[in-house]
């Protein structure tokens, strides 16, 4: 395919895939920003009816505490309870007769009987029940309850077959009803408030309903109860509001089971407790809050929802705001339709805009390519158009322009290189003869040169060479055969050295041995003492910490030695007060003993009196009576505790003996403990005197010890070095052996002997070169400081032992002394 063809092709394929992936690209994130607003849309109003509900749910709470508070109810409950109790044995059937059997209103009108105008219940009635009747229509109530404190339903509003029974024992006694009352007649709050999940209602014909309860009080005591009969008609209300849901989104209210509390309006049917929403949501939005995300199978559709809890009182309840994913979906299909819409015209509009451009670029494109042809074919004459074009097309033409011009050129200089390759050729076939010449004479001197190495690589010193070569070239002969006289003297120098520094070598490394030897022999002597000394030394250290321990402690119980004798003298202090207020007692107990005397007395003269009153005085007398056997209790009990502080004072008597003679032991006990105290101070001073002596000494034998290490591993080292040196000199006498050397060459050798700066001397015992010391004399080696033993040597007392001895007399303690083993070679001081 050409490119005329494959640039439209491709501005309409390229137009396709870039409009293409905009347009899904802005259907997906126009889809990720649509679900995220229906989401934040849907738990606004979620948040929105929870609000609205919990302000509604508020005004009933506060509307029940301010109506029990109320005087006028107190005071119906007051009367209506009071009359209760004259209705008979059963109240609950004479109540259904009067207020429901006999009421001329039909059911459900039945409240507009204000009284049965029989005794003082239906006066009592009629007193609470306008003002009753007008706040449940004003507040939109079902029904209001007043409940006695034994669960006695003694009014309703409504009149239904709840009037009179009782919530405890009687047919709704599993009710709602009957446990927000339970819940506050049980409670010792005086604030309870108690409510009840919406369920379906018996006496209200099966309407559901809830209920919320709250105590009545009158002085300090709960007398009653005040309950409210909730409809969800008001909660339906709330919930019908679908503003900004569309055609099938909504609000609904359910209970912890997912079942309605509020009734759907998309629905025409009453879904209160009858329809459920099955969703993990619901679970997670009851557990731990807010939710969102789908539901499935509500109103046979899929729906996008957010939940949010609503708690009131006991009851947990969830807001579902919810919208169909079809209606949603609906929304991004048209998007998408006319974003498809609009990318196809914009994908043609680009397909022409492309064959238009590329219709531009090949037409020239086609012409250059021609005249490249014949070009190629060797027509230089061609017509080039274009090449003032500032763009890439220019550029192609100014270099096909090039290849033009390069061809003419390379036409020229094709018949110029071949005049000047003929002349080429003669000169080069002349220094080809010169080059094979020079050639021949080097190969010659490499090969007379290369043997002469050879036999010198051999060890062969005498191998100079004596053909003269040809040109420079014998001026390289020349200085080979000076330079192998001179190291063929050198050689023999060396030669005769080596023999000399490996016999001194081997008087060296002998006794170096034997100053090793001996060295270590010492170090050990030296470890053992010091090994003694530290152990006399941790002896002593031990003794002086428990001398110091033992006198430490001995300050201590002196210490507490003197706070036990202050703490005795108070102690008798405690007991002498003790004493003295038993005394006070006593003297109190005498008083209470006279005032029960004299308090018998005036009994006994009010019973007398009261004896004389008759009838009257009856009363009075049982309380002279009373107070006549209390006085006589409390003689007898004053008697009773004046005998326990008369022996108590005995007992704190022999107390205080007791304690003053524990005072004098203990006052004995600290005098022993300074004796004590004073001679431990003075064992533990002696003690470290001594510690610090044997520090000294440890210290000085340990530098001594020091030394001597130092001494041996120095010794070791020296005599190391001079194995080595003898096995170099070894080495280096076997290598100079391998030379060969011409028979005069000791002339060179006392050539080199004379001059001063190169190191040698000759030595007259030997006709070798040996090696020479500098201009100053050589000293001869330094004795050994540890000599061989002689057979005549004679054995000296070791340092170590003298000084041990010195120690156990500075102790006062004889060391056991371990008995020298007598080695194979005496040893000498040093």
């Amino acid at each position: 395919m050409r490119i005329s063809t494959k640039l439209p092709v491709a501005a309409a394929l390229f137009a396709f895939v870039i409009l293409s992936a905009s347009v899904a690209i802005g259907l997906v994130q126009q889809s990720r920003i649509l679900d995220q607003q229906v989401f934040e849309k849907l738990e606004a109003t979620a948040d929105g009816r929870r609000n609205e509900v919990r302000r509604f749910l508020d005004g009933i709470r506060l509307d029940a505490q301010q109506t029990a508070a109320n005087m006028m109810t107190q005071q119906a409950l007051f009367g209506i309870t009071g009359a209760w109790a004259k209705l008979g044995d059963d109240p609950a059937t004479e109540l259904h007769r009067r207020y429901i059997d006999e009421n001329p209103n039909p059911v459900g009108e039945k409240f507009k009987l204000e009284s049965a105008k029989k005794d003082n219940y239906d006066r009592a009635h009629r007193q609470g029940h306008t003002t009753f009747l007008k706040h449940k229509e004003a507040q939109g109530y079902y029904d209001i309850f007043l409940i006695d404190a034994d669960g006695n339903v003694v009014y309703t509003v409504m009149k239904e077959t709840d009037f009179g029974t009782n919530l405890k024992t009687g047919p709704y006694k599993d009710t709602g009803l009957a446990k927000v009352f339970q819940k506050v007649i049980q409670s010792d709050d005086p604030n309870v408030f108690a409510n009840s999940d919406f369920e379906s209602y018996a006496p209200s014909s099966g309407a559901p309903a809830s209920f919320v309860a709250v105590p009545i009080i009158m002085n300090d005591r709960k007398v009653g109860v005040l309950a409210y009969q909730l409809p969800n008609d008001q909660i339906n209300a709330i919930f019908s509001n679908t503003r900004g849901l569309g055609k099938s989104g909504e609000t609904v209210l359910v209970d912890s089971a997912g079942f309605l509390v509020s009734d759907s309006t998309r629905t025409p049917d009453d879904d209160t407790l009858k329809v459920s929403i099955h969703s993990p949501m619901l679970q997670a939005a009851q557990s731990s809050g807010d939710a969102s995300g789908t539901i499935e199978g509500y109103r046979g559709m899929s729906s996008f929802a957010a939940i949010v809890p609503l708690q009131f009182g006991d009851v947990r309840w969830s807001v579902i705001a919810l919208i169909g994913e079809e209606e949603v979906w609906a929304q991004v299909v048209s998007a998408g339709l006319k974003s498809v819409g609009f990318g196809i015209v914009l994908i043609l509009a680009g397909s022409l805009v492309g064959v238009v451009f590329s219709r531009s670029l090949t037409r020239p494109i086609s012409e250059l390519v021609g005249s490249m042809g014949r070009l190629a074919n060797g027509d230089t004459n061609i017509d080039l158009k274009g090449l003032e074009r500032s763009d890439e097309i220019g550029d192609m033409v100014r270099s096909v322009a090039v290849f033009r011009r390069a061809e003419i050129d390379k036409r020229d200089l094709e018949s110029e290189n071949e005049t000047r390759r003929a002349a080429t050729e003669t000169e080069r076939r002349q220094r080809e003869a010169e080059r094979a010449t020079a050639q021949a004479e080097l190969t010659e001197a490499i090969d007379v040169l290369g043997s002469a190495l050879q036999r010198l690589a051999n060890g062969d010193l005498t191998a100079t060479i004596q053909k003269p070569l040809t040109g420079n070239l014998d001026r390289l002969r020349l200085d080979f055969n000076a330079s192998l006289e001179r190291l063929s003297g050198t050689v023999s120098a060396v030669h005769g050295n080596v023999a000399e520094i490996n016999r001194k070598s081997s008087a060296v490394s002998s006794s170096t041995a034997d100053l090793s030897h001996r060295t270590e022999q010492q170090a050990a002597a030296l470890v053992e003492t010091s090994a003694a000394i530290r152990q006399i030394m941790d002896a002593i250290r031990h003794s002086s910490e428990r001398a110091e321990n033992a006198s430490r402690l001995a300050l201590e119980a002196r210490s507490n030695s003197d706070k036990s004798g202050e703490i005795v003298g108070g102690a008798v202090d405690a007991m002498q007060r003790i004493e003295n207020a038993s005394s006070e007692i006593s003297k109190i107990i005498n008083v209470i003993d006279e005032i029960a005397f004299q308090t018998n007395l005036l009994a006994l003269n009010a019973g007398v009196e009261a004896a004389r009153a008759g009838e009257a005085g009856k009363g009075f007398a049982v309380v002279a009576q009373e107070v006549r056997e209390l006085a006589q209790r409390s003689a007898t009990a004053a008697k009773d505790i004046k005998a326990l502080i008369t022996k108590s004072g005995e007992e704190v008597a022999n107390g205080v003996g007791l304690v003053r003679q524990t005072g004098s032991v203990l006052s004995a006990i600290a005098g022993q403990v300074v004796q004590i105290g004073d001679h431990i101070h003075s064992i533990a001073s002696t003690s470290k005197q001594q510690s610090a002596s044997l520090n000294e000494i440890n210290a000085a034998v340990g530098r001594m010890e020091d030394v001597t290490q130092h001494n041996a591993r120095a010794a070791e080292q020296t005599n190391a070095e001079m194995a080595g040196l003898t096995r170099d000199a070894e080495m280096l006498s076997s290598l100079v052996g391998q030379f060969t050397v011409e028979a005069g060459s000791a002339s060179v050798q006392n050539r080199f002997a004379d001059q001063r700066d190169t190191g040698f001397s000759r030595t007259p015992t030997s006709g070798s070169a040996q090696p020479a010391a500098p201009a100053a004399p050589v000293r001869p080696a330094a004795k050994p400081r540890v000599a061989p033993a002689e057979a005549g040597s004679r054995s000296v007392a070791s340092p170590a032992r003298s000084l041990m001895d010195k120690i156990s007399v500075g102790l006062g303690a004889k060391l056991s002394q371990a008995k020298d083993t007598k080695s194979g070679s005496d040893w000498e001081e040093f």
